[in-house]
């Protein structure tokens, strides 16, 4: 087994997870970047994405979280983020219809129907909906 990493999530209400890893994947400021055993000390802007883990039985986690930081030291991972959403509690039937909601709102821009700040704001929400419907589809049972 490969040596473990202590991961803890902490949102403004509470530490919310706290687990035994193998690795991570988070969507940094510059990039993905991934952290294992062993990492140099590291600390990060997270940008809202896409986060994955290893946990120590071989499983594969996904969840969807805000902007935040990240913190690398002595095989402990802090992610301080104000919220985050575990793909396994993400609605995909749901999603689809709000991306449909959002891609509409962003079509009628063409005609005048939002503002350009209302563009923005659809835009950014069609990009998050994308992203977790795209966690949706990896922890689909095959």
């Amino acid at each position: 087994m490969a040596a473990a990493i202590e991961l803890e999530i902490i949102t403004s209400r509470e530490v919310a997870l706290r687990a035994q890893i193998q690795d991570l994947y988070i969507p940094a400021f510059l990039g993905e970047a991934g952290v294992l055993a062993h990492h140099l000390p590291y600390l990060t802007l997270l940008k809202a994405g896409e986060i994955s883990y290893l946990d120590t039985s071989g499983a594969r986690h996904y969840l969807f979280s805000g902007e935040g930081f990240l913190e690398v030291r002595d095989d402990r991972v802090a992610l301080i983020i104000d919220d985050f959403v575990r793909g396994e509690d993400l609605d995909e039937g749901e999603l689809r219809q709000r991306l449909q909601e959002t891609e509409a709102r962003i079509r009628s821009s063409f005609k005048g129907g939002i503002t350009p700040d209302e563009l923005q704001v659809e835009l950014a929400r069609q990009k998050e909906l994308q992203a977790k419907l795209a966690i949706c589809r990896k922890i689909k049972p095959k």
